[in-house]
């Protein structure tokens, strides 16, 4: 039997829309077989035999390469003696290499600043211990407060009291003692204008009423600076 081949035209058609080619056999009227059309077709040479199949079987061709390719990337990229191996799967070898590498490089990397962190804490720690260090040999070397003489004088300054030996009625001492009542300057002379609290006392020498130098301790009897004024 004979066949004719043609397209619908009717654009409310569905067979239209899709593009179906129909096949007529040729003691047919030549129209559309759709039943809610029947419009005449304009004919078309046959469609071609085996397209699906040809698509089908590159499907199953191009899955059966990636399967290749997925099982020599994840068995660690071994290689039979002899084997002709393909191109791709040489270039995905290479491309797990580089990565291991830069992976390698940044371990090498992370260890390397591990090792700089920690000899600069190491020197941080040094040199701290080495400024604790000259602070305690500082006050350890610094004189410490001496129980007033009996025989010295004392002068009530009104911020202060003096204990010393007194000179013309100022204090006048290699040794005096000066104890604050109250917070106020140690010295008026002092280019750095000093404030000792209620409490603080300086021990050092005095000449006509002006500290020249001396240690400056607090109430707890800690040592809070030296202080070097001059004459």
């Amino acid at each position: 039997m004979r066949y004719r081949y043609g397209i619908c035209l009717n654009d409310n058609c569905e067979k239209c829309k899709t593009k179906e080619v129909q096949e007529i056999p040729s003691r047919k009227d030549f129209v559309c077989q759709n039943p809610e059309c029947g419009k005449p077709l304009r004919e078309c040479p046959p469609p071609k035999k085996g397209g699906n199949k040809k698509l089908l079987l590159a499907l199953i061709a191009a899955i059966i390469v990636l399967g290749g390719i997925a099982a020599l990337v994840f068995s660690g990229g071994g290689k039979s003696k002899g084997a002709v191996e393909p191109a791709v799967a040489v270039v995905d070898s290479d491309s797990i290499r580089a990565v291991r590498l830069a992976e390698e490089n940044r371990r090498l990397q992370d260890s390397l600043q591990a090792v700089t962190d920690s000899l600069a804490r190491a020197a941080d720690e040094a040199l701290i211990a080495e400024e604790q260090a000259k602070e305690k040999a500082q006050a350890q070397s610094a004189p410490k407060p001496a129980a007033p003489r009996a025989s010295s004088g004392n002068k009530d300054l009104g911020y202060a009291v003096f204990k010393g030996t007194l000179k013309n009625g100022q204090p006048e001492d290699v040794n005096g003692r000066l104890v604050f009542k109250s917070s106020h300057l140690i010295d008026s002379r002092d280019p750095k204008s000093r404030v000792a609290d209620a409490g603080d006392y300086v021990i050092g020498e005095f000449s006509e009423g002006h500290l020249v130098q001396g240690i400056w301790y607090g109430a707890d009897n800690t040592v809070k600076g030296s202080i070097i004024i001059g004459k």
